[in-house]
C-alpha cells in the first residue's frame, strides 16, 4: 500500500486555517507537514582578523576580529535588522523541472539553486551541499548589487559550513504569515569566509543604497558586537521589540557570531567561559544561549554541539551569564534609591 504524502498545498491550507502562533508551530511539529513545506537557505559571515596571543584577556584577543553585516531593510523599505549575506534558496520541484524544456531549463541556471550544466545539459540537482552554495554565492551576487556592488565575488571554496543540522527558522511561517500564497519553513546552512582580500572593507566603501532590495548598508562589525546584537531595545525596532539597528534579525546567524569565536579560540572551554563572563559584563542586557536555543527550535545540547563545547561548559557560560546580569540589575536597583 503506497503511503500518502501531503502536498505543499494542502500543508499550507492546513496551515492557512489557523493562528499566528503556538497552534501553527503544534501542526509544523509534524514531520510530514513540515516537509511538505520545506525550503532551505543559505548565508555567508564574512570575517577578518586574528587572535591577538599577546592580550591579557580573552575579549581582547579578539578585539582586532571584524565582520561584515548588511542592515537589512523590509519590502516596505524600513529596517529590519542586521544579517549576514544570504537567503531563502530558489528551488524547483521535479515535476516542473520535467516538464520545462531544454530552453526553459537553461534559461533558470544561475537563477534557480537547484539547477546547473552537467556535460552540457541542464541538470536538477538534488545534493544539499551544491545547492547551498549555489544559494550563498546567488543571493550574495544579488544582495551587493543591491548596495551597487557588482565587481565583488567569492570563491566556492572559501566558504566554511558552520553546521547547525537542527536549526529550525519557521518564523515566518508561524508567526508573519497572512495565510495568503505560498510561505515556507526553512532549514538554513550557515557558512563564514575569511577575507584575506579587503573584501570587506570595499564593500562598506563602495556600498550605495538603492531604491527596493533588501539591503540598506553593509557595515564593518567588531565580533565583540556582534556577540552583543541580540536582545538590544531601542525606538526602531523589530516586531518583537529588540533593535532593528544593532540586533540580528535571525537568531541562527547570530549563533554563528559565536560559532567564529569558538573556532578562532580553538574550541577551548576554558576560554569561552572567559568570553561568556567578559561579554556579558560590558552588555546592557542578558546573553542567553538557552533563549538562542529556544528561538532556533533547538536544546542545549545542540548549541553546544554547534560551539564544539561540552554540554556542561555551555550550561556554566548560561549561568555565569545569568549571574553577572542580575547583579548588574542589583547595581542599578540600589544606584537609583539612593
Amino acid at each position: 500500500m503506497t503511503r500518502y504524502t501531503l502536498t505543499q498545498q494542502e500543508a499550507l491550507a492546513r496551515l492557512a486555517t489557523l493562528p499566528a502562533g503556538a497552534e501553527r508551530a503544534k501542526l509544523l511539529s509534524v514531520s510530514s507537514v513540515r516537509n511538505a513545506v520545506l525550503n532551505s537557505g543559505a548565508n555567508v559571515t564574512l570575517y577578518v582578523g586574528d587572535v591577538d596571543s599577546t592580550a591579557s584577556s580573552v575579549l581582547d584577543s579578539l578585539r582586532h576580529v571584524y565582520i561584515g553585516l548588511i542592515q537589512r531593510k523590509n519590502r516596505k523599505g524600513a529596517l529590519d535588522g542586521l544579517g549576514a549575506l544570504g537567503g531563502l534558496a530558489e528551488r524547483t520541484k521535479r515535476v516542473d523541472f520535467d516538464a520545462m524544456s531544454d530552453t526553459e531549463r537553461m534559461s533558470l541556471v544561475g537563477t534557480r539553486d537547484d539547477i546547473v550544466i552537467v556535460d552540457g545539459a541542464p541538470t536538477l540537482l538534488t545534493d544539499i551541499n551544491k545547492i547551498r552554495v549555489n544559494n550563498v554565492l546567488r543571493e550574495m551576487h544579488e544582495e551587493l548589487a543591491d548596495l551597487g556592488i557588482t565587481d565583488i565575488a567569492i570563491k566556492p571554496n572559501e566558504l566554511v559550513l558552520i553546521p547547525m543540522p537542527k536549526v529550525k527558522d519557521d518564523n515566518y511561517l508561524i508567526n508573519k504569515w497572512d495565510g495568503v500564497g505560498v510561505a515556507f519553513a526553512v532549514s538554513p546552512y550557515c557558512h563564514i569566509c575569511k577575507d584575506t582580500r579587503g573584501i570587506i572593507d570595499s564593500i562598506v566603501a563602495g556600498a550605495s543604497e538603492k531604491t527596493g532590495g533588501e539591503a540598506k548598508e553593509f557595515r564593518k562589525v567588531p565580533l565583540l558586537d556582534a556577540l552583543k546584537s541580540w536582545g538590544n531595545h531601542d525606538d526602531v525596532s523589530l516586531e518583537d521589540g529588540r533593535s532593528a539597528t544593532r540586533d540580528y534579525r535571525y537568531p541562527h546567524e547570530y549563533l554563528v557570531s559565536w560559532a567564529l569565536a569558538a573556532m578562532l579560540l580553538e574550541y577551548n572551554p576554558q576560554k569561552m567561559k572567559q568570553l561568556a563572563s567578559e561579554v556579558q559584563t560590558i552588555c546592557d542586557h542578558l546573553i542567553s544561549f538557552a533563549e538562542i536555543a529556544r528561538a532556533t527550535k533547538q536544546t542545549m545540547k545542540d548549541v553546544a554541539d554547534i560551539l564544539h563545547l561540552p554540554i556542561a561548559v555551555l550550561n556554566e557560560m548560561e549561568k555565569s551569564c545569568a549571574t553577572i546580569f542580575k547583579k548588574r540589575l542589583a547595581q542599578k536597583a540600589l544606584g537609583t534609591t539612593r
